[in-house]
This record gives C-alpha cells, structure tokens and sequence, in this order.
C-alpha cells in the first residue's frame, strides 16, 4: 500500500514538479499545463527497484490547487529556501527539518512546453535522490476525473482535487 506522503509527492510531481517547486513570485508564474492524461515514471535510486509508472488527469486547475496546499501549512516540515526560473528552467532549494535533523535538497524541473518535463531530485551532495519523467498523452479517459491519479495497476488511488485516498 502506497502511504500519503508518497501520494503527495506523486501528485506533485503528476501536477508538474513546478506546483511544489517554492515560493514562485505568484501563483500566476506557476507554468502552464495542458490539460488531460499525462504519464509520469517516477525512479528513486536504491528506494525502488524499477521506475513506478502513474497517469494523472490533470490541468492548470489541478496545478493551482496543489500549490496551494503545499504552500498553506506553517507547519510543513520542508521550506523552500531559494527558487529561481531562468526559462523553462526551474530550480529550488529546500531545507526539511525531521525530528532536529536539518537536511538539504535541490529539484532541478526542465520544462518542455506545456506537454512535458524532467525533474530530478538531488541531495545536499548533489547525488540524485529520485527522477520523475511526465509527459501528456492526450484527453483524460471517460470516467477519470480532474485530479485522478492511478498507481501502476491503472486503478485511481488518489485525487488532488478532493484529497481523498481511494
């Protein structure tokens, strides 16, 4: 069973890496989506034996909105420290605290349009941590709603609009 904060993560990331990526000038610089099916394949070195494929229906509505709720918890246990766009180009640094632990991580998200983009995760001393590849396929199929995001068995497990864990 997949937990929530790897739902959140998967989401995020299904909702282009961007939506999580920091604290953006404004919401307004949050890059644009096409809307439908995208397919992501989701690597964690020496996390995951192989590449977790997952489908999101997802659209700029979806983007907002996750941005949104990463963004209005004072709570978070993560804070991004410095984000920069240099074109299609967007690059983070965050600073997670896990029970006093500080930690240091840096995305690196390279859009291509509004059809795709490559995300790769690394740590403090640059060693890639995890690498997300999302592309748009095309509509989201009859009976996905916006916000759906199926796991690797193609059945919906969670939704970003609603929050709810199938």
């Amino acid at each position: 069973m997949i937990t929530k904060w790897r739902l959140g993560v998967l989401a995020g990331a299904m909702t282009c890496a961007a939506g999580h990526a920091g604290d953006l000038t404004d919401i307004k610089d949050l890059p644009d989506v096409k809307e439908g099916l995208w397919v992501s394949s989701t690597s964690m070195p020496g996390a995951m034996n192989k590449p977790m494929q997952t489908t999101m229906c997802t659209s700029n509505a979806v983007t907002r909105k996750v941005y949104e709720d990463t963004h209005k918890d004072g709570n978070s246990l993560c804070k991004s420290i410095h984000t920069e766009r240099n074109g299609s180009v967007i690059t983070t640094e965050t600073e997670c605290n896990f029970s006093g632990k500080l930690s240091r991580s840096k995305t690196i998200t390279t859009l291509t349009g509004n059809t795709g983009f490559h995300v790769e995760m690394r740590k403090a001393d640059n060693s890639v941590q995890g690498v997300i590849d999302s592309k748009w396929v095309g509509p989201c199929p009859a009976g996905m709603k916006l916000g759906d995001v199926t796991g690797p068995d193609g059945k919906v497990m969670y939704n970003a609009m609603t929050d709810e864990t199938k």
